[in-house]
């Protein structure tokens, strides 16, 4: 299925102030402490708009649809599943630069939110030091992951190590996005050389948030990201049978228009 253009990805102390990569032997984040600009795994669109309106009142959030088209195959035209909604695009007040976009489960399930990115955190004026930035990090979020050169993570208590790369030793997070999970999982899932850890069952992954930053002296800016990965596995799964269902219905209507020529 193809979607359409309009569719557009002892750790505290030492460690934070240092370029030495670290990580927790497990993940030890609640979730009620995983948030972006206060928009929370799970809100509803009425829930995501109002954390923003009091994150930054002065931001213009645009409410965005998108749809899937299919083919019942054999040199058919295409088709399109009806429009719905897809995502919020956060931009400044001018519209001039894209601040996050929320993106939400697609149909048949409710629409909730799966994953934040916040794509611009720039510090024009007294920008935090790395130190600053880190500890700011660590203050809201308590202790990571992971903690290396120029990426930070933080992974759901409780919950499997989903994005955690045994190639690398190290969980993965500024490495996610929401557009490239379903297909990095399902080709995980199909390979035994991954360098993901998956469980049985990638619907029972959790949260996992990261910041990434510049390295070299104040932080100017940094981008970040909050995904559910076991959310927006079983979404996508769901949405993907919605689709073939879609397009094995459409083939079976075509089948049956079908006629004989005359001979």
């Amino acid at each position: 299925m193809q979607r359409r253009a309009a569719f557009c990805s002892a750790l505290i102390g030492v460690a934070l102030v240092t370029l030495t990569p670290a990580f927790a032997q497990t993940a030890s984040t609640p979730a009620a402490k995983m948030d972006i600009a206060g928009v929370r795994i799970g809100m509803t669109e009425a829930e995501a708009r109002a954390a923003l309106r009091a994150f930054d009142p002065s931001m213009r959030i645009i409410r965005t649809t998108t749809r899937y088209n299919y083919s019942p195959g054999e040199g058919r035209p295409e088709q399109s599943t009806p429009e719905f909604f897809d995502r919020l695009e956060v931009r400044t007040a001018n519209g001039a630069v894209d601040l996050f976009t929320v993106y939400f489960a697609n149909p048949p399930g409710e629409a909730r939110v799966v994953a934040i990115e916040r794509h611009n955190l720039p510090h024009t004026q007294n920008p935090p030091t790395q130190q600053q930035f880190r500890a700011s990090l660590t203050a809201k979020y308590g202790q990571p992951s992971f903690v290396g050169e120029g990426e930070i993570v933080w992974e759901e208590a409780g919950k499997p190590r989903c994005s955690f790369s045994r190639a690398q030793n190290r969980p993965v997070g500024g490495g996610l996005t929401r557009e490239r999970l379903f297909p990095t999982l399902s080709q995980a899932q199909q390979s035994r050389t991954s360098i993901l850890t998956l469980p049985a069952d990638i619907a029972t992954c959790g949260q996992v948030l990261s910041y990434v930053h510049g390295t070299y002296g104040p932080v100017t800016i940094a981008r970040a990201s909050l995904l559910d990965m076991g959310a927006i596995w079983a979404a996508d799964m769901r949405t993907t049978a919605w689709v073939n269902g879609l397009k094995a219905e459409a083939k079976r209507k075509a089948d049956a228009q079908a006629q004989a020529p005359k001979l």
